[in-house]
């Protein structure tokens, strides 16, 4: 029969994990841009800490847990990631339109396809370093003794990795007016012809960014400028679909509004948009890789 006293400090333990395994799914998901990987790691992660002596801090404890296993993952991933066919973006994370994100303006927290292909260009150390001390605030002593380097080297990492992330400009998710306006302006678009709904939504350096990871048809590079973005649009609806059968539904993809479509009830793509400061729409990123998209679940329609 198991201790009183030890079941009760499991039960604590489960409970201090239970409370921050949201948050490490968040950490994890922004290593590796996988949400089963995310799923696997927080999973492996309780093994570990279920088993470790009692710590001071959980939440920093458990950070560390997570960091060192993604770590480890993004070996593969990186290997993965160099043969990847086209633009690669993060397996999108999908959950009904309206759901309230608790993360919702914590920067340290974003996982905006933005911000999400801002963090590919950083190192997996300069990621850990950005990671641990804006999200988890330990000191760099701390992180140090994590990623077995020097407090002076683990503070430039991190300080480095900040100026990359702001380098690439001022996105912003979108709101729900702002896809309801993207989906207007396409409508008109398509079935008029004029590019002139729709290009007058497009920021003047719009971005089109579409993975299909060679398993779906996609664009090989991102399309830039608001003419070729929107001829591209309307090619591609005309050339491969079928209107009939294209279904459209909204849903918060990674943290933000967004759209489902679906061809004959099966889940073809996500689309995800990023605005400028203007309001314009300053990216469009669409997921078509089947891999990426298998967990994800059309929901009922209303």
């Amino acid at each position: 029969m198991q201790d009183p006293d030890e079941a009760g400090m499991q039960d604590e333990r489960l409970a201090a994990y239970l409370g921050q395994r949201k948050r490490l799914l968040r950490l994890a998901y922004r290593y590796l841009g996988s949400v089963s990987e995310a799923e696997d790691i927080v999973q492996d992660a309780w093994l570990r800490f279920a088993a470790s002596a009692d710590p001071v801090d959980s939440g920093r404890y458990l950070s560390r847990i997570v960091t060192n296993l993604c770590l480890d993952r993004q070996k593969s991933a990186q290997k993965r990631r160099e043969t990847y066919v086209g633009p690669w973006l993060p397996e999108p994370l999908v959950e009904a339109a309206g759901s309230i994100d608790e993360h919702a303006g914590d920067v340290a927290l974003d996982i905006s396809f933005a911000v999400m292909r801002a963090l590919e260009r950083l190192s997996p150390l300069e990621r850990a370093a950005l990671f641990l001390h804006d999200l988890y605030e330990l000191s760099f002593d701390e992180i140090a003794e994590t990623l077995q380097r020097s407090p002076a080297a683990c503070r430039q990492m991190a300080s480095r990795a900040r100026k990359m992330l702001r380098s690439g400009g001022p996105r912003f998710q979108a709101r729900q007016q702002d896809v309801d306006s993207f989906v207007a302006g396409f409508a008109r678009t398509a079935e008029t012809g004029d590019l002139g709904p729709l290009k007058q939504l497009l920021a003047r350096d719009v971005e089109f960014v579409s993975d299909g990871g060679g398993r779906a048809r996609s664009a090989l590079n991102v399309v830039t400028g608001q003419d070729k973005v929107a001829r591209l649009l309307f090619g591609l609806y005309h050339k491969l679909y079928d209107p009939s059968a294209v279904g459209m539904r909204a849903a918060s993809i990674n943290g933000a509004p967004g759209l489902l479509i679906d061809i004959g009830g099966k889940l073809d793509q996500t689309v995800g948009l990023a605005i400028d400061e203007n309001g314009l729409i300053a990216a469009i990123y669409v997921v078509r890789n089947p891999d990426k998209l298998a967990a994800v679940h059309l929901p009922a329609e209303g």
